[in-house]
């Protein structure tokens, strides 16, 4: 079997969380005492959803032998069970599909990888339907509409597609490697590093370079390879544009780079612009910018990855009004996302681009796909601002982020912090140890809202956090175990 991981790589793989892409999953039953090695029939059917799931959306790793807290536990099972559980993708799954496995010994504990690709069509697991990735969850799709996307992609996929005129030396490949470092495979060389993401594609004699490739990493001018993959920066004297003699526009900057480089520069420069002003938080003055640093930023981000670059005609373009920031991208929504979906802030997966977005997830630059929108209307609402706005018109997606205040406003701080502590102080009462998973169930949020009240308690001393990533927990803290709630 082919190495996916090395030792170092895989230890830094499992400091990861759940999520589009890649899936840890128990052979224990930790419910007993002893554990015992879960029923192999429950095994083989979690693989095969796994493995269609992951199939039937942008494909991804699951890794099997590890504990939800991240703990290397390996599995009981004699060599017959583990060849049923490897073969599972061949024997369960219609059509059957082809993987990459890896078995590791890490920490005297043996882990199974199943590493799966995005497949040409719709993929059932033998009496159970068409499993679907969203996020680190699994869902089910009608199978006509997982095959509408693949077709979609095929025949519109501008990123896939090979230059056939274009060489590895086109690409920088000194900020290739810098960029793919941040993955887990970083230690590769740079050439195994683009072929490791689909970057570049096997062919007779020096390898395919595609679009994705070019986007990320072509040598400037990048007009050569797409003469509108930039992003443009406007100021607007006002809350409206006006035009002729009354013009209050101004063209601020021009980004030409490669997006791995374009990404960070557009984040440096819109910070330049958003302002800082005073706000009364928590009985004292604090300096706050006018949008929530996360949201605008995860506009920028989700521009460049979803936007269509078969447009070759117009660039991402960022507006900043007296009252509200604009982002725009050339391109209508991906089917099946449709804007009641986003104002729902349902967690719903579609790319028009998913080898951009998993080197960008991957890489920590983009957060998991159909987790940035929810989360930008956290940020804004805990700003007190209004909801973010969302509009697709002429073929153009526009995200509106808006500094004024929310008409309704939310709880008062000290509110927020009172009911958390009392629901905290009688969880504690029983339990030992708190988290993420926890806080989730206790107080009915997501797993990113579940971080971001985590931190803040923490911060506030309610909480006290013990451990990293994967492994960290929660016990109560000064302010929680001295009922100072103030």
């Amino acid at each position: 079997m082919k190495v996916l991981f090395s030792e170092a790589e895989l230890r830094a793989l499992l400091q990861r969380d759940e999520g589009q892409f890649l899936e840890f999953k128990s052979l224990w039953d930790l419910d007993r005492t002893p554990p015992k090695v879960l029923d192999r029939r429950k095994v083989r059917d979690a693989i095969a959803e796994y493995i269609a799931a992951f199939a039937n959306a942008d494909g991804g790793t699951l890794v099997l032998g590890v504990d939800d807290d991240g703990v290397v536990s390996g599995h009981g099972y004699p060599e017959e069970a583990l060849r049923d559980f490897l073969a599972v993708s061949e024997k369960r799954l219609r059509p059957p599909l082809r993987v990459r496995l890896q078995r590791v010994v890490l920490d005297r504990q043996e882990l199974l990888i199943i590493a799966v690709g995005i497949a040409p069509e719709a993929v059932m697991v033998e009496g159970n339907g068409f499993p679907y990735r969203v996020g680190d969850v699994v869902i089910r799709e009608p199978q006509e509409v997982i095959n509408e996307r693949k077709q979609a992609y095929r025949r519109v996929g501008y990123e896939q597609r090979i230059r056939p005129e274009a060489v590895l030396t086109d690409l920088d490949l000194d900020l290739a490697h810098t960029f793919l470092g941040r993955t887990v495979h970083k230690g590769r060389p740079v050439e195994e590093l683009l072929a490791q993401y689909g970057l570049v594609l096997p062919r007779a004699g020096e390898p395919g370079v595609t679009n994705a490739a070019l986007l990320l990493f072509g040598k400037t001018p990048l007009t050569r390879w797409h003469p509108r993959a930039g992003i443009r920066f406007f100021r607007v004297a006002g809350t409206e544009r006006r035009h002729g003699a009354q013009r209050n526009v101004t063209q601020l900057y021009r980004i030409e780079a490669p997006l791995a480089a374009a990404i960070p520069a557009a984040h440096h420069f819109a910070a330049t612009q958003i302002r800082r002003s005073e706000k009364l938080h928590d009985l004292f003055f604090r300096e706050m910018p006018e949008y929530p640093t996360f949201a605008w930023q995860e506009a920028i981000v989700n521009a460049v990855a979803h936007r269509d670059y078969g447009d070759q005609g117009r660039e991402i373009e960022i507006w900043f009004f007296d009252d509200r920031l604009e982002v725009l991208s050339p391109g209508d929504l991906v089917v099946p996302v449709t804007l009641e979906h986003l104002r729902a802030r349902r967690r719903i997966h579609a790319s028009r681009n998913p080898l951009l977005v998993r080197v960008l997830v991957e890489a920590g630059i983009m957060r998991e796909e159909g987790e940035g929108i929810p989360r930008i209307f956290e940020e804004m609402e805990e700003s007190s601002l209004r909801q973010p706005e969302f509009v697709v018109e002429d073929a153009e997606f526009r995200v509106t982020l808006w500094n004024e205040p929310s008409v309704l406003g939310l709880p008062a701080e000290p509110a927020w912090r009172v009911e958390r502590a009392s629901r905290l102080r009688a969880y504690f009462k029983t339990q030992q140890t708190l988290t993420n998973s926890d806080y989730q169930e206790l107080f009915e949020v997501t797993r990113y809202t579940a971080a971001r009240e985590l931190r803040r308690l923490v911060d506030e001393r309610l909480l006290s956090r013990v451990g990293e990533r994967r492994g960290a927990h929660y016990l109560p803290g000064p302010g929680l175990s001295g009922g100072n709630e103030k």
